[in-house]
């Protein structure tokens, strides 16, 4: 397991104790982030959006 795995499965484990485990798609943007941090601010859109929609389906 590399270093990116690893710090994967610690943020994983740290949010599936609070009943919040990460998709698929949040590993995939947390390995794009890692990879290439200089996506910081298009990636932090694609989250903001995420929960925006989830907010209006709710509301």
């Amino acid at each position: 397991m590399n270093i990116n795995e690893r710090l994967i499965s610690e943020v994983n484990g740290s949010m599936a104790i609070e009943g919040m485990a990460l998709t698929k798609a949040d590993r995939e943007r947390m390995i794009r982030y890692l990879e290439k941090p200089e996506d910081f601010g298009r990636i932090m859109k694609e989250i903001l959006l995420k929960y925006q929609t989830a907010e209006k389906d709710h509301a």
